[in-house]
């Protein structure tokens, strides 16, 4: 009977020591499956990190390469608004108001492409100064100054206009040069 016993219980422990090399076997299989699967995610996480960097100096350069062009439609916009504001402000105040308004922000809009411009060249391995803000003046200021220029231009017309009757006038004579 003892060596049923042992025969018995060599049995189970070689059938316990198949089950524990099958069940290592399949441990570092699935250690290997997970390394295989953790190396394909890193791959990935590089990949989508370099396209996401590609794509993102390409933007920075593309405010870099359209710059120029921006700012100096910006800097149109701000003209624009401040003249059409001088026009409207001896016409039409509530009109210029809206013109005051537009002026400012074209303003801002000058001011905001300067600073996206200071905050995307150092992707591109640039510096770039903050910029300067092109802010209109206080209302009041800007009203008065387009008040007086309004005047100062009707001023030099109305005096035209007075000479050029003085020179027309009927009657006057005119004296030719070297006659006498």
């Amino acid at each position: 009977m003892d060596d049923r016993r042992t025969s018995t219980a060599s049995s189970e422990l070689e059938r316990q020591m198949r089950e524990a090399d099958q069940a290592q076997a399949d441990a570092e299989a699935a250690m290997q499956r997970a390394a295989t699967e953790r190396a394909e995610a890193e791959t990935t996480q590089q990949r989508v990190l370099e396209e996401h960097a590609a794509r993102r100096e390409e933007w920075a350069q593309n405010v870099l390469d359209t710059y120029d062009a921006d700012l100096a439609a910006a800097e149109t916009a701000i003209r624009d608004n401040s003249d059409r504001f001088a026009d409207l402000a001896v016409r039409d105040l509530q009109a210029a108001v809206g013109a005051y308004v537009a002026w400012s922000e074209a303003s801002l809009r000058h001011y905001a492409l300067q600073v996206r411009l200071a905050t995307v060249a150092p992707e591109l391995g640039l510096e770039a100064t903050q910029g300067e803000r092109l802010s209109p003046p206080p209302f009041s200021q800007a009203l008065d100054a387009a008040i007086e220029l309004y005047v100062a231009e009707a001023s030099a017309r109305i005096r035209d206009e007075m000479a050029a009757e003085v020179e027309d006038r009927p009657g006057r004579a005119t004296v030719q040069p070297g006659a006498a």
